[in-house]
């Protein structure tokens, strides 16, 4: 080994060891450890307007069992839409549902969807009577909470855009 090779190994040694002061160190040493730190619960952290809330406006709770959720449902019948179906609540309803709902349901609603088609039990025929005659809050209620064999979209889909898809399913999809 070369003796500028040795000195230099020896200089960086006794630099880690601590045996020469830090001061003496090049500047930037330690700029990570002089960097602004700041910890999750020390600042506000901003949501964009469009981001799904958390807390929302839900007027019957999230039922705890089977039983819960059929009378649940029942009870939610009386709930009111508050969207009237305009072309455009059809337009918005018809968005969502292609990114929500299609996959299993399938593009005419009939529960032929690629990924429905996987269950042992096939997804709900939006078209048929029995949802088609349900009130809009039954139908408000599933996509909320859920059911059997369905999960649930509150903390995916805002409150009234879960009334638009409604709207699309008894307007247009009960057409077909």
């Amino acid at each position: 080994m070369k003796r500028s090779e040795a000195v230099l190994s020896l200089l960086g040694l006794a630099l880690v060891m601590g045996v020469i002061p830090r001061s003496s160190a090049l500047p930037w040493d330690e700029d990570m450890r002089n960097q602004p730190s700041i910890k999750p619960q020390e600042s506000l952290v901003e949501t964009n307007a469009s981001s799904v809330p958390t807390k929302n406006k839900e007027t019957i709770p999230t039922p705890k069992d089977i039983g819960e959720l059929v009378l649940a449902r029942l009870s939610a019948g009386e709930l009111q839409n508050p969207v009237r179906a305009t072309p455009k609540s059809l337009d918005l309803g018809k968005s969502l549902y292609e990114v929500h709902c299609q996959t299993c349901h399938g593009g005419q609603g009939r529960g032929d969807g690629p990924v429905g088609l996987k269950f042992a039990v096939a997804p709900m025929d939006l078209t048929m009577d029995y949802v088609q005659l349900q009130p809009d809050g039954q139908i408000f209620f599933t996509i909320s909470h859920g059911s059997i064999a369905m999960p649930f979209y509150r903390d995916s889909i805002p409150e009234d855009d879960r009334w638009h898809v409604v709207n699309y399913i008894k307007h247009e999809l009960g057409k077909k």
